[in-house]
């Protein structure tokens, strides 16, 4: 049978909607055992990264797939900046709720006492008198609130750039008018510490802070956790199958950042894909590949392409997930408009199996672990879910708060695409 009348057959016996629904049940499964308080945020913390990759390992004995290397690990290590205890900040004598009400940046070094607040205003850059008379004091004790500044770099580029770069010697920059506190990852620390507070928190104004913030740089043994299904026909030839399944551990003791849109999500829908295929045997093999260290670099992926345990010339294909946990709004493919022929045959397995509302398509980006392996050659697609969810990098991004809105149609249309792609 030609592809369209297969899959046609198989949405209208129903036997899809029977399997997407045991399949939503497992995945929640895995997202909440993977945002649980234990895994620590999958990051640089309370060994979250070793007790990720032994729960991945056990899911990939589990569904019987195949190792590349040995217990299905590719090690590898990198320097990243943790925050395994004190944190804490007092403005004017009343604690702020780290996470919630405030954040340090990625990098923010170790730092405690009591420093002053100044906030730089528009009357002071557009007066150069009293712009000179900042320039000379003595802000080494001294968080000078910056919000207003990069609004003024076309009226006063020259002046603002000093602000911004710290050549006034400030102890620290702070924000106090953050919409949305996100946060990222650090190899080292930074040279300006820098604070983000949570608009609507501070009841200014504010005089000081009193901060005790505790950094230390950690050197995180990681890897990339890599299985595979034997292809009947072509076991020469992969598809593969990637999800990151790091995320950005704890800020402090009490403040974990779960991960479950980013990514524990994606891995989920990744190990529902390789149940799937280890009881459907493919054509082609089909390698699936939890990579660690995405959100310090895309690390993993770029180790992976540089020491490569499949030949990169004889992948046909490589579909990266993220952000699995919506799609009422449907779904985005980055390099969709790079891959046109495999794009355009997503969107005919949506059209036939009326999986998602839309499926657009962007252009090369390198915003996910796709993105080393098409640099080299590699045909790729990121594919992510767009809804109405808006946690990202936050300790809201739980499994308490993840629809799970479209899980169900959104893998049953990767499965048809990848098994599309070998026919």
């Amino acid at each position: 049978m030609g592809l369209p009348y297969r899959l046609l057959l198989f949405c209208i016996l129903g036997i899809g909607l029977k399997l997407g629904a045991q399949d939503v049940l497992q995945a929640r499964k895995v997202v909440r055992e993977l945002c649980s308080d234990d895994f620590a945020g999958r990051g640089y913390v309370e060994e979250g990264t070793s007790k990720t990759l032994k729960f991945l390992q056990q899911e990939f004995k589990k569904y019987k797939l195949q190792p590349m290397s040995d217990g299905f690990l590719q090690p590898f290590a990198y320097q990243a900046v943790a925050y395994p205890e004190m944190v804490r900040l007092v403005a004017d004598g009343i604690d702020l709720i780290p996470g919630e009400e405030f954040l340090a940046d990625a990098g923010f070094p170790t730092l405690k006492g009591i420093f002053q607040l100044l906030r730089v205003d528009s009357a002071m850059l557009d007066n150069g008198i009293q712009f000179e008379k900042l320039k000379k004091q003595n802000l080494r004790n001294t968080f000078l609130i910056v919000d207003e500044v990069k609004s003024w770099n076309l009226l006063h580029p020259e002046r603002a750039q000093v602000i911004l770069t710290n050549e006034i010697g400030a102890r620290g920059h702070a924000y106090v008018k953050v919409e949305n506190l996100v946060w990222s990852v650090a190899h080292e620390f930074s040279k300006l510490p820098v604070l983000r507070i949570k608009k609507g928190v501070l009841k200014e104004p504010v005089l000081k802070l009193e901060m005790n913030i505790e950094a230390q740089i950690t050197v995180l043994s990681s890897a990339n956790a890599v299985g595979y299904v034997k292809g009947k026909k072509y076991p020469d030839s992969f598809l593969v199958v990637t999800a990151h399944f790091d995320h950005l551990g704890k800020f402090g003791a009490n403040t974990i950042f779960p991960g479950a849109n980013d990514n524990a999500s994606g891995i989920a829908m990744m190990l529902d894909l390789a149940a799937w295929f280890s009881k459907n045997q493919p054509d082609f093999s089909v390698v699936f590949i939890a990579f660690g260290g995405e959100e310090a670099g895309l690390l993993g992926s770029l180790y992976f392409t540089e020491n490569p345990l499949v030949p990169l010339t004889k992948i046909r294909f490589l579909l990266n997930l993220d952000l699995m946990g919506t799609g009422d709004k449907g779904l985005t493919a980055v390099n969709g408009s790079i891959f046109p022929n495999e794009f355009s045959l997503l969107q005919t397995c949506n059209s036939i199996g009326s999986y998602l509302p839309a499926i657009h398509a962007r252009g090369k980006a390198a915003n996910s672990d796709h993105y080393y392996f098409s640099e080299k050659g590699v045909p790729a697609l990121f594919v992510y879910l767009m809804g109405d969810y808006h946690h990202y990098h936050d300790p809201g991004d739980s499994y308490e708060n993840l629809p799970f809105s479209k899980y169900t149609e959104s893998f049953l249309l990767l499965k048809d695409f990848l098994e599309a792609l070998q026919d």
